[in-house]
């Protein structure tokens, strides 16, 4: 039976080295991502390939053309844009999705028209807005519509490109920059859809964050799913299942519904998708149909035609069934490869194939194990292509490659062995000194003599010797006991030795195999050299283990000494700004217990007046409002020294009086102040109260202040006028804040919000001031900060606060 086993052995040898091999270099191929491009193609290709559907006939778009951009203007105006929205939700849609961005009026001012679309806005809850979370290479975003925002009826609207720049995979969700889930368009159209329907997301794993809608059953895919290889994720993606893209949904353009060019019940019950597609635009994308590779090409893609194809593809897979693309996991393709790879090695094993088909029309000969491995490839590519139209992904290429690759280089291995010529080229190159030895352990010879190999000892001389007459007896002891293991166990030896002949030694690698009935091969290397660079690299090792550790330590102090520096400063900054207060507190409480005294002596002597009472207390009023403002004098200047939070639920709300806050904020700034020569001046009604985060204000007013002190003045000897002027309107508070300084350039005005600009990066500017003013007045308080500025003329910031910050 083993006799037998060596034999199958012995005739499949060539598959079973050299599949393995080459499904091998493949496979290490594909994980490198080599095949990524071909993969994506032929996965392209089969959309181009896949049959024409129909009109869903449950989503319109009304499509802003080239002629309405050319009537009406490019972006649409506010008042036009209420109108279109007015006669939309007259038809009652299920959903409306308005894919323009509206994060500022239309023209740039709040007039009649831009309250119109507030009050269209506010009373249309079934109306989805955008914003852009994905942060351009310029760093910039594009935020939301304010009031949408406030109605938390906004979306994202972006997309994530391959590195071909096609879209292929769909982006459900993601996280903006302050870490909150924001809902993609297209997902967020298709649930508000389904409410209708009595369809709601359902979690199946939150481990593996599976989820269930009607029908369909979404997982995320992970950066290697497919045909992708690290494939950068963010958000929840899964494959794309594009209907066709051409004439696929009705559409209508803004001039015929301003026009009442459309039928009367066109937009009811259906999901109503709002964008740009005129060729001046550049919200357009590439996805799998817009290739001219074989197959149907179609024009690039508008970006609100796409939203519009992935929320389709969304409710077919939630209400149809639509198949979801899935992909097999990456040990099931790789067994798939290998078995395709296998078939290739066993179809042309034999080395030789004596069945030929002919034609006498065509004169051609062709082995049938060719047209073999051809059909067997078309066939391989037929089955994938039924299973994509099922909804699955099975890797194409690479299986392709196997199969052909294996099939060559199996033929190619056979015709090698074939030839004893080849062989002996082949060992007349190998550095390895090899020779044969009988089983009864007598010197047969050198195999490759023709190599200039240095030999310890002669080779002609030696032939016919036993080894033990050759070799110490350590050695040939050695030698016989790994050659009856070869022989015994049909495996190769591998061991090894150092031999030493007249005081030169030399580190050897031995390997033996049976090479005959009666012989085996030795294959000797000289491993002199690389045990010498083995100690070397052995002894560096242990000297670069000690530099580490020593490095360790030191970085661990560093810090520990960066730690305490820091705490250090902190604590002197704030005893610096607490110890007036403080001190005026502490000479104040003296002041009340040096009169208290004198007033319990005149107590106890029976000597107590009108006139002494009367004076005591009123030290004691006066020493204890002197007491009560430093301790909260000293209170706030401690609270300021708190990081102001993002979160609103870290900030403490309240009523205050704005003029009264601003005067005491800028009490905690008189270190500063009192070191120049500027005045500031605070106008306004004292009664003018607002309910707001007094820390958050307190902020914004210091940084404010210390930006003039910093920037306005730099290099200007004359003192400086700094001016808070505040109104009231209607529900808004208006704070005028003004500086006389030198300006600010024109090119740096749209950049003074961005965070870390600043012009005074030299003088040990940070750029995060007026950052922080931003996020503090926009997102914490609610409101707007405009800034005016002329070089030589001095810079003002219009701030628009609410009166009440609960409603």
């Amino acid at each position: 039976m083993w006799i037998n086993l060596k034999k199958i052995i012995w005739k499949l040898r060539g598959v079973l080295i050299v599949v393995p091999a080459t499904t091998g270099i493949l496979l290490g191929m594909r994980f490198v991502g080599i095949f990524q491009p071909l993969e994506l193609a032929v996965y392209d290709l089969f959309f181009q390939w896949r049959p024409s559907e129909s009109i869903d006939e449950r989503i319109v778009i009304v499509a802003i053309n080239e002629s309405d951009i050319q009537k009406f203007g490019s972006p649409i105006s506010d008042e036009t844009l209420a109108k279109l929205l007015n006669l939309i939700r007259k038809q009652q849609p299920r959903v409306i999705g308005l894919d323009i961005y509206r994060d500022l009026p239309v023209p740039k001012q709040y007039g009649s028209e831009y309250q119109q679309l507030v009050n269209i806005f506010t009373s249309t809850p079934n109306l989805i807005g955008i914003r852009k979370v994905i942060i351009n290479q310029d760093g910039s975003d594009v935020a939301a519509s304010p009031i949408l925002e406030k109605l938390n009826q906004v979306a994202a609207n972006d997309f994530l490109p391959d590195g071909d720049g096609k879209i292929r995979r769909i982006l459900l969700s993601l996280k903006d920059k302050h870490g909150k889930t924001i809902t993609s368009l297209s997902a967020a159209l298709a649930l508000e859809y389904l409410k209708k329907e009595n369809v709601s997301l359902e979690v199946v794993n939150p481990k593996t964050q599976q989820y269930k809608l009607g029908k369909a059953i979404f997982s995320p895919i992970t950066e290697n799913d497919g045909g992708y290889v690290r494939q950068g994720l963010g958000g929840y993606q899964i494959l794309s299942n594009f209907r066709n893209f051409q004439d696929n949904f009705y559409t209508v353009s803004l001039s015929d519904v301003l026009n009442g060019n459309i039928s009367q019940d066109i937009f009811r019950d259906r999901l109503v998708l709002i964008g740009i597609t005129a060729e001046s635009n550049t919200d357009y994308f590439i996805t799998p149909y817009n290739s001219t590779t074989l197959g149907n090409s179609f024009p690039v893609t508008s970006g609100v035609i796409l939203h519009a194809n992935i929320a389709s593809q969304l409710l077919a897979n939630a209400l149809d069934g639509r198949p979801i693309i899935q992909v097999w996991a990456k040990l099931t393709e790789s067994l798939w490869i290998v078995m395709w790879a296998a078939i290739g090695g066993l179809l042309c094993n034999s080395r030789r194939d004596k069945r030929m088909l002919t034609s006498s029309k065509l004169a051609f000969r062709l082995p049938w194990k060719i047209l073999t491995i051809f059909g067997l490839g078309g066939g391989l590519l037929t089955v994938s292509y039924i299973a994509f139209l099922w909804g699955w992904w099975l890797p194409v290429v690479p299986t392709l490659l196997a199969l052909f690759s294996s099939a060559i280089a199996v033929t190619g291995y056979t015709t090698l062995s074939a030839g004893e010529t080849r062989k002996r080229a082949i060992l007349s190159v190998i550095p390895d000194l090899m020779f044969h030895v009988s089983v009864d352990g007598i010197y047969l010879g050198q195999v490759n003599y023709e190599n200039e190999i240095d030999l310890l000892y002669p080779d002609f001389e030696n032939i016919g010797k036993h080894v033990s007459q050759i070799l110490p007896p350590e050695a040939s002891d050695r030698q016989l006991f790994y050659m009856h293991q070869a022989i015994i166990t049909g495996e190769m030896q591998i061991y090894e030795q150092q031999i030493c002949v007249n005081g030169n030694c030399q580190d050897e690698e031995v390997r033996i195999v049976v090479s005959g009935a009666n012989e085996v091969l030795f294959m000797v290397r000289n491993i002199s050299d690389r045990k010498r660079a083995e100690a070397a690299i052995y002894q560096k090792n242990v000297e670069l283990a000690s530099t580490l550790d020593e490095l360790t330590a030191t970085q661990k102090q560093l810090l520990e000494s960066e730690k305490y520096a820091a705490l250090g400063s902190m604590v002197a900054g704030i005893a610096h700004e607490v110890n007036t207060p403080v001190g005026n507190s502490l000479m104040a409480a003296s002041v009340l217990d040096n009169a208290t005294n004198k007033f319990k002596e005149s107590f106890d002597r029976g000597e107590l007046k009108k006139s002494s009472l009367q004076a005591y207390l009123e030290k004691s009023k006066s020493s204890s409002e002197i007491l009560l403002a430093n301790l909260q004098r000293a209170a706030e200047l401690i609270q300021n020294f708190k990081q102001v939070a993002i979160d609103q639920t870290s900030l403490e709300q309240r009523s205050f009086q704005v003029k009264d806050y601003i005067e005491r904020t800028l009490i905690s700034l008189a270190p500063q102040i009192q070191n120049t020569q500027h005045q500031i001046e605070v106008l306004g009604d004292n009664a003018i109260t607002i309910q707001s985060y007094p820390g958050a204000f307190s902020q914004i007013i210091t940084n404010l202040v210390l930006n003039s002190l910093t920037h306005a003045y730099q290099d200007i000897e004359e003192s400086g006028q700094l001016k808070f002027e505040i109104t009231q309107q209607a529900d808004k508070v208006l704070i005028m804040y003004s500086d006389d300084g030198k300006g600010i350039q024109p090119d740096d005005l749209d950049k003074i919000f961005e965070p870390f600009f600043t012009t005074a990066r030299a003088r040990g500017g940070s750029g995060l001031g007026l950052h922080i003013i931003y996020n503090l007045v926009t997102q914490n308080l609610k409101g707007t900060i405009l800034c005016e500025s002329a070089v030589g003329k001095g810079t003002k910031f219009l701030i628009t606060l609410p009166i009440n910050l609960e409603l």
